[in-house]
């Protein structure tokens, strides 16, 4: 069985036909799908409107897919209602898995290593709004050199709350922090993000795991600035 797992894909009213496209080619190639965390935007818009916006039409293929739906910290449980059956088979907080001989943990990540929206429930849109237009321009311009600088200390902390907890053939896979990352030393996984033009994911195939990433955007300059 090939599964593919995605996280943070951030769903919202704006419609993006190419990340439409991006996510229902690498949908397809899978047999199932595990959605780990902040699926859809929940800072920004209500449930009720995503379930009803035009990303709707990835629900169909979700639900063939038998999607695990894991809730993120912008997609909260308390956000949603039992409309997530509409594109999911099972919904949870963590989840686990077996694949050839490896047994794969799976959580969001903000548990381990709460980020800036961690001292509100719903992060207030005049400030969410500003701050993401401002990591879209950067991530444009100097692409994932930006988000390692920013954010792949937070990688290193969550490794660091797993290790006490961790087995010979166990790995555990996270979201959140969208920096891509397998150690295979510490048995850590960061699957990645799908947003600003990059699409980071990861198919898991008899306990193999394989990070992919690729641009489903134009980034602002030709030269590759990942």
């Amino acid at each position: 069985m090939r599964t593919l797992v995605i996280s943070d894909t951030h769903l919202d009213s704006a419609f993006d036909t190419k990340k439409f496209n991006f996510l229902k080619k690498i949908i397809k190639k899978a047999d199932r799908v595990i959605i780990n965390g902040d699926f859809w935007e929940g800072y920004k818009i209500t449930f009720d409107t995503f379930v009803n916006s035009p990303w709707k039409k990835l629900f169909p293929l979700l639900k063939e897919k038998k999607a695990i739906y894991l809730y993120g910290n912008h997609d909260k449980e308390s956000y949603v209602d039992k409309r997530v059956n509409l594109f999911s088979v099972k919904q949870a907080k963590r989840y686990r898995f077996t694949s050839g001989k490896n047994t794969f943990f799976l959580e969001h990540g903000d548990r381990l290593a709460p980020l800036w929206d961690k001292f509100f429930r719903r992060m207030p849109s005049f400030i969410l709004i500003p701050l993401d237009n401002l990591e879209r321009f950067l991530v444009q311009i100097f692409g994932r050199a930006f988000l390692r600088f920013f954010y792949g200390r937070f990688n290193k902390k969550i490794k660091e709350k797993i290790e006490d907890y961790i087995g010979k053939n166990e790995f555990f896979i996270f979201g959140h922090i969208p920096v891509q990352e397998i150690d295979r030393k510490n048995h850590f996984i960061n699957g990645g993000f799908i947003k600003y033009g990059i699409g980071q994911y990861l198919f898991i195939e008899e306990g193999r795991v394989t990070l992919k990433e690729e641009w489903y955007g134009r980034p602002l300059f030709k030269a590759d600035n990942r």
